[in-house]
């Protein structure tokens, strides 16, 4: 599989189910974000160079944001 391919379609995708899943299971908006933040940071030092940094941060972002769509999916199920 293509690196690039990985970076730009793989990794998101699979950061946001880890925030789908992980507000899920643990019921914190806060603990996927921490847990993709960690693992793509101990990735960027051991496998990848240091320019990877910036995904770092965009896919916390990302499975931040799919926790809090999740949230609010969730919140408002009665409302609708």
């Amino acid at each position: 599989m293509d690196i690039v391919f990985m970076i730009l379609l793989g990794f998101p995708v699979l950061s946001m189910i880890v925030g789908m899943v992980g507000y899920y299971l643990f019921k914190n908006i806060l603990v996927s974000p921490l847990v993709v933040f960690l693992a793509t940071l101990v990735a960027t030092f051991t496998v990848f160079n240091d320019s990877f940094l910036v995904w770092v941060f965009v896919y916390t972002c990302l499975a931040f944001l799919s926790g809090l769509v999740v949230k609010i999916f969730k919140e408002n199920k009665g409302a609708i």
